[in-house]
């Protein structure tokens, strides 16, 4: 009986540590990470996108909006670091704006102002926009791979757990 605890210890311990692991993993196929240089960073390709055409990048942040056109979307993008996992981080860093392009359709009720989103993908140059009153030169990453991450809940002011006797109904 002694060896059936241990047994059943190490599978438990074992099982425990692969879901740890899968929910550390990196939410890009290892395949895409392969091919990103991550010698470049943002703040590179955001001063001169030409000198990186043709390079991998992973990039992130929080989308600011998304336009269909005939035969592809563009998501405009403000740029925040990475975590380990891929995800932007949260708060005032952005080093700039960019512009991912996605071959065919994106549906911008759902790639909607403020979620957060993850390419990599390939600089393929860069377009001049207005931005207020100057000229913003945003990077353009063609899409290779895309992870449009969960909607954050709103924080609310009730708690979440709940202490109580007798019998309840929640609708």
């Amino acid at each position: 009986m002694n060896t059936l605890r241990k047994r059943f210890f190490f599978v438990f311990c074992a099982m425990a540590a692969m879901l740890l692991l899968a929910g550390c993993a990196h939410v890009i196929s290892k395949e895409a990470l392969k091919e990103v240089d991550t010698s470049i960073t943002f703040a590179q390709v955001a001063k001169d996108p030409d000198a990186y055409k043709g390079k991998t990048v992973l990039f992130g942040g929080d989308i600011i909006k998304a336009k269909n056109l005939s035969n592809m979307t563009l998501v405009l993008v403000l740029q925040r670091p990475l975590g380990r996992r891929g995800e932007p981080a949260a708060g005032d860093v952005s080093e700039g704006r960019f512009i991912i392009r996605n071959p065919g359709f994106l549906d911008p009720a759902i790639y909607s102002p403020g979620r957060k989103i993850t390419v990599a993908g390939t600089v393929v140059g860069k377009e001049v926009r207005p931005l207020g009153e100057i000229e913003y030169t945003y990077p353009i990453i063609e899409k290779r791979e895309l992870h449009l991450w969960p909607e954050e809940e709103a924080a609310t002011a009730e708690p979440r757990v709940h202490f109580g006797v007798g019998v309840g109904v929640g609708l």
